[in-house]
């Protein structure tokens, strides 16, 4: 488990005989750090922080060592990454409007930055990445959640055939959503990559499809505004933000509806404060089983969905 307890550290811990122990920290950020993402099958993680860097950290023979990622174009605060599902490319978000592809460089051996080409309007707040490896959804303090190209052609083989449009260069614009008001918190793509849904400042859940990228679907919720989404199936949302408890919707794409299921209870080991990240914890075949969450306590609990 990597973290951090909102300064410049990230903590690694390890489960031995049912107890979480620390084995390593790391101080190389200067300041505090924002994002998080481990890569499980490379065994690399990348972290982000409000000194403008981000690093990628690579365990050999059982240290973990870091390299400075390229971002030379970014002079605000990286405020989110995620590994693509390859794990051969990572996406970051900065606070100055840049969104940065990111690979390896193997010739020169170090990791390189592809700036997006047509920035948003404000801070990039949330980036997930679509299954095929070569889209990639991100959220704006501007009220828009955008879908670009990722695609390197240093790094993938082949262009992806998409439902959403055709796949260029890294970088390219190929849809724009815009909601009534509020900026994204979060965005998530389906296991499928058909629909993508987010989360806004406004309290509204928001779903669409690449079937029919012209409607929306919103929910206009009774909660305070969730922080986080995910799909845990291609129909089911699970959202988390001051309730204390993620809260489950199913998305209805022929009725073009967003119906609240219920919310998630037990008995022992609960958030104590609001909910900022849920992610997938066990899978049964191609839907989530267990989630797990983190609250600002610094709390994390594991949720049988």
């Amino acid at each position: 488990l990597a973290l951090s307890l909102g300064n410049n550290d990230v903590r690694i811990y390890q489960k031995t005989a049912g107890k979480w122990n620390l084995t390593t920290t790391w101080s190389d950020h200067l300041s505090r750090v924002l994002a998080i993402d481990w890569a499980p099958t490379t065994n690399r993680i990348v972290s982000a922080s409000a000194d403008y860097n981000a690093y990628v950290w690579t365990c050999e023979e059982g240290k973990w060592k870091p390299q400075l990622v390229e971002l030379q174009r970014t002079s605000r605060a990286v405020c989110c990454a995620k590994w693509s599902p390859k794990e051969n490319k990572f996406a970051v978000g900065s606070s100055d409007k840049n969104i940065a592809i990111c690979y390896y460089e193997e010739d020169q051996r170090f990791w390189a930055a592809e700036m997006v080409k047509k920035k948003p309007k404000s801070t990039v707040t949330c980036i997930d990445w679509h299954p095929n490896n070569q889209l990639v959804a991100v959220g704006n303090c501007d009220y828009r959640c955008r879908i670009y190209s990722a695609y390197i052609d240093t790094v993938d083989s082949k262009l992806e055939t998409s439902s959403w449009g055709k796949i260029s260069g890294a970088g390219e614009l190929l849809h724009e959503f815009q909601t009534e008001s509020g900026w994204i918190h979060d965005v998530a793509f389906s296991p499928s990559g058909e629909s993508l849904a987010w989360v806004s400042h406004n309290s509204i859940i928001s779903v669409v499809t690449a079937s029919n990228t012209s409607r929306i679907t919103m929910e206009m919720t009774s909660y305070l505004p969730f922080r986080c989404i995910i799909f845990i199936s291609e129909n089911t949302l699970v959202t988390g933000g001051h309730e204390f408890s993620p809260l489950i919707y199913k998305y209805d794409e022929q009725n073009g509806t967003i119906q609240y299921v219920r919310k998630l209870v037990q008995e022992a080991n609960t958030n104590r404060q609001s909910v900022k990240q849920i992610v997938p914890y066990e899978t049964e075949g191609n839907t989530i089983s267990k989630i797990s969450s983190a609250d600002l306590f610094g709390q994390i609990v594991i949720w049988k969905v």
